[in-house]
């Protein structure tokens, strides 16, 4: 059984620029966010910021050094919003983080381009959710909103434990429809994530994320 050698690591400013590259590779250009709006992130909720770093021997042998194959962040919110309001793209977290908040907003989540359909999108997911949920007490619920055309991703939070609350009508761009697509707002108890056995430790302390291809 195989395991991709992979670091769940909280995300450094020196990580901005991969990350924009992560982020130009996973989305359509009306949908990418930009670096102000990261390092925003990364300022006002560091501890909800990781980078999935791929220190295999093959990719530091070819790269020189270990790559950044996808990101999480996060911000906490006061509640979940009964309306559309506060779902924003570009938003920042200066505005809408909530030190005490109670609710995990995961605010965007995406792996390069060829580390998608490896089986670590899951895994990498739950790990970054169960690190947060297991360090802030205060979280009783996590909320995303997902578009209706990234199947592949809804099927990952599905399968994690989320369920539709509701749909934002024509929220995200889309390059099918060119009215939008409706985002999916959806929610999961934290307690699914605080269940032990997602995260794997080596050595040092650092989390190992990988499922057997």
């Amino acid at each position: 059984m195989v395991f991709w050698d992979m670091i769940l690591c909280p995300a450094q400013p020196f990580d901005l620029p991969s990350i924009m590259q992560i982020e130009r590779g996973a989305f359509i250009p009306p949908l990418q966010e930009k670096p102000k709006v990261f390092d925003d992130r990364l300022r006002v909720f560091p501890q909800g910021f990781f980078v999935l770093s791929d220190s295999s021997v093959q990719t530091v042998g070819k790269a020189g050094h270990a790559v950044n194959a996808g990101y999480f962040c996060s911000e906490l919110w006061r509640g979940v919003p009964a309306d559309d309001k506060p779902f924003k793209i570009n938003h920042r977290a200066t505005k809408s983080h909530c030190r005490d908040g109670s609710v995990l907003y995961v605010s965007s989540f995406a792996l390069r381009p060829e580390y998608q359909g490896k089986r670590l999108a899951r895994p990498f997911f739950l790990s970054s959710l169960a690190a947060l949920c297991g360090a802030f007490a205060q979280i009783k619920t996590v909320l995303l909103l997902a578009s209706e055309e990234w199947q592949s991703a809804l099927r990952v939070y599905a399968a994690a434990g989320f369920a539709e609350l509701r749909r934002a009508e024509a929220f995200f761009p889309s390059l099918h429809q060119k009215a939008g697509c409706d985002g999916v707002v959806m929610t999961c108890a934290a307690d699914v994530f605080r269940r032990e056995g997602i995260l794997r430790h080596n050595g040092n302390g650092s989390v190992v994320i990988g499922e057997g291809q």
